[in-house]
């Protein structure tokens, strides 16, 4: 089949959201995002390989990256840059992953649910289990403690990104009371603050939902001084 390449510039510029997409993509101006979530040790050999190869084709993101990015409509690196989401905040992020990002020094987003360290080793994989996360990594643990430490996020958070993903792996609602949403925004992302000693400027709600699902989300995560939100479908400036 003939490749048509007056229709493809006239459906290229019937839209200027897919032309900028487009330009942004030719010119490698844009941020791609890859999730994970537990990282056992099994596949240690495999995440290497994963992250050794975006080190080679890709630029690691921070905020201060996407503070500039949103600014000046560019994006200032060579190579197009990746966000490496890493959620729920499992003790194995720090054991197995950790180690391969700062040796290909490659920034981690750890969106971790801000009560989840608090939970007492022995009852941490019936919370995991009741709060939608993954308890299948407490064969790695005999002692029961599937969640990072107060001491390993603080370790993490000197080279990568601490976000908030709630306090309690909390679902969004539609009818989600004002009081819940205080909850699980504005105080969650304090104590995270409290324990690492810098802001929390990244927010993200279980199963990746925009805020834009409860109209009234936007307004504690404003109070709750966050400057972006990442959702599965994209990532977005609050303020």
């Amino acid at each position: 089949m003939k490749f048509d390449i007056q229709a493809f510039s006239k459906a290229i510029c019937s839209d200027k959201r897919t032309l900028e997409m487009f330009r942004n993509m030719v010119n490698y101006a844009y941020i791609r995002i890859v999730n994970y979530h537990s990282t056992e040790s099994g596949d240690r050999e495999r995440f290497e390989k994963e992250i050794a190869y975006f080190s080679r084709h890709f630029s690691p993101v921070t905020p201060r990256d996407l503070d500039f990015f949103f600014q000046e409509k560019k994006w200032p690196k060579e190579k197009p840059g990746l966000i490496l989401g890493i959620y729920d905040g499992y003790r194995n992020q720090y054991d197995v992953l950790w180690p391969i990002l700062e040796k290909y020094q490659m920034t981690g987003w750890y969106f971790i649910p801000a009560d989840f360290p608090d939970v007492p080793a022995k009852q941490q994989q019936r919370y995991a289990e009741s709060h939608g996360l993954s308890a299948q990594n407490v064969r790695d643990y005999p002692d029961g403690r599937i969640s990072l430490s107060w001491e390993e996020i603080g370790r993490i958070a000197q080279n990568h990104v601490i976000c908030c993903h709630t306090g309690s792996h909390f679902h969004l609602g539609r009818e989600t009371a004002d009081e819940r949403l205080y909850q699980e925004t504005v105080l969650a992302g304090h104590r995270l603050e409290q324990h690492i000693g810098r802001p929390v400027e990244v927010f993200s709600w279980r199963g990746g939902e925009e805020y834009a699902y409860n109209l009234k989300a936007h307004k504690f995560l404003e109070m709750g001084k966050y400057k972006y939100i990442v959702s599965d479908l994209k990532l977005e400036k609050i303020r």
